[in-house]
């Protein structure tokens, strides 16, 4: 086979990277070493600069001694202010960190690149290949720290920070100091998207990171960090650091002097709700304080309610504190601090956990029902909430002395203050058949249920009438 100069600038010129590489890659060997090149520095440079770059350290990975020469090659080419392709910093990074395996030939290149000097644009790249290059080589993190410092924030390099995280898609402890740093100088507008692309990155860094973009930028984009930091809590991934995140927002959240907005409190809450349920004991106390920022929001309450679905898995919650000196022992104990009197809903509520739950429950229902009974005033009527009633009933065999006591309250209260009742049979039988005390009964419908009683009692002696004959 023929070799001469021509040759090898079709080789270079060649598809397969496999012979337009090997061929850059002697040709660099061959001067470096002085050995009867075809090519000068110049013409190889000039002939195809990333080529030129990607062979010049193919050459250096297979031969480590041409190391010297060609930092040498590449200062002189300086000195004289001779072309040298940028691209050659970023391959120089990347050899030293994933190809050269002498520490001092690492120390070396790194050394070599940081006599150089950069402009903001040329540092985003820098920074961008030191990033996927740290955690092999922690001896760029201080090169890195130092790029990062003379760059302004801008969304330049948030965009370095976003590809990284999404395309590299890991971190380990030194890509997370360097991301810590960078997360200073990105926009503000550019924190939430930060966060979401944290939530799909492996190993136990990501929360720390996305507490502390939650912390540095809440103030400038409180719902939309917000929004994206509870994607953590999506499902049970790994709950010791999910936990060790949530109680550094809570921890947050209840500073006194931190203010929060109550839509963005509902949207945090909503978004953590299920992973708060799981592990509501680890986090009553946390939980208890946020909401006393918000005095006692029922807003807060209902998500709460409405995560666990239905009101029977309220009551019956089975993953509450055993530490008796907490405010919200289970979700049931939210009820001790809400406006009961006005709300039937929640009273009904008080009256299944008196049905359904356990001592503990049942006694807080009593205990809660007891303070209240006398002033219940609700504005909505009994034909509103006959069927929950009936279903309390059904579910509470045997009843109780406390079913009864406060469900002739509450009958009474929806009697007393509601709309006319639509059908008083209804009610006077539900009443009667319980054996309630609902003095509101007789009181608004004195007449109605007297003619109701006439009536039944001619019935009665027209059936008797007939079924003797």
């Amino acid at each position: 086979m023929e070799i001469s100069k021509s040759v090898f600038r079709k080789w270079f010129d060649s598809q397969n990277q496999q012979i337009s590489g090997n061929a850059m890659r002697i040709q660099w060997t061959v001067l470096l070493e002085n050995t009867n090149p075809f090519f000068s520095e110049d013409e190889l440079w000039n002939e195809k600069a990333e080529l030129a770059t990607s062979g010049l350290c193919f050459a250096i990975n297979m031969k480590p001694n041409l190391l010297a020469p060609a930092i040498q090659m590449l200062q002189t080419r300086l000195s004289e202010k001779k072309y040298v392709p940028f691209d050659i910093w970023s391959a120089l990074v990347s050899l030293s960190a994933y190809q050269l395996k002498n520490v001092e030939d690492r120390i070396k290149v790194r050394d070599f690149v940081l006599t150089q000097t950069f402009d903001s644009q040329e540092l985003f790249q820098m920074i961008a290949s030191v990033l996927r290059c740290v955690d092999r080589m922690p001896e760029w993190l201080k090169c890195g720290m130092t790029w990062i410092d003379q760059v302004p924030p801008s969304e330049a390099l948030g965009s370095i920070v976003y590809d990284f995280l999404t395309s590299w898609g890991r971190l380990d402890e030194y890509s997370n100091a360097l991301v810590m740093s960078a997360f200073d100088k990105i926009l503000p507008e550019q924190a939430p998207m930060m966060i979401i692309a944290l939530t799909y990155v492996p190993g136990p860094y990501r929360f720390d990171l996305s507490l502390f973009l939650l912390k540095k930028y809440f103030n400038d984009q409180p719902m939309d960090v917000v929004k994206a930091v509870v994607g953590c809590f999506g499902t049970d991934s790994d709950v010791v650091l999910q936990q060790k995140l949530l109680d550094g927002i809570f921890n947050f959240f209840n500073k006194r002097e931190q203010n929060v907005d109550i839509n963005v409190a509902l949207v945090f809450i909503d978004g953590i709700s299920q992973f708060l349920l799981e592990h509501w004991a680890e986090n009553c106390f946390k939980f208890g304080n946020f909401w006393d920022k918000f005095h006692d929001a029922p807003e807060i309450f209902e998500i709460i309610r409405a995560a666990l679905k239905n009101d029977t898995n309220f009551v019956m919650f089975d993953r509450g504190s055993q530490d008796k000196l907490a405010k919200l022992k289970t979700p049931l104990h939210m009820l001790c601090y809400l406006p009961i009197i006005e709300r039937v809903d929640l009273c009904l509520l008080l009256l299944k956990a008196i049905s359904r739950g356990d001592a503990e429950s049942r006694n807080l229902a009593c205990q809660i029902l007891v303070e209240k009974e006398d002033s219940l005033h609700f504005v909505t009527g009994f034909d509103d909430y006959y069927k929950q009633l009936s279903d309390i009933w059904r579910d509470g065999y045997p009843i109780s002395y406390e079913i009864k006591l406060f469900a002739g309250a509450i009958v009474n209260a929806l009697v007393k203050d509601g709309p006319d009742v639509k059908d008083v049979a209804l009610l006077y039988d539900f009443v009667n058949m319980r054996d309630l005390k609902v003095p509101a009964l007789n009181e608004r419908y004195e007449k109605e249920i007297e003619n109701l009683l006439q009536q039944r009692k001619y019935e009665k002696e027209v059936l008797d009438y007939l079924l003797k004959h």
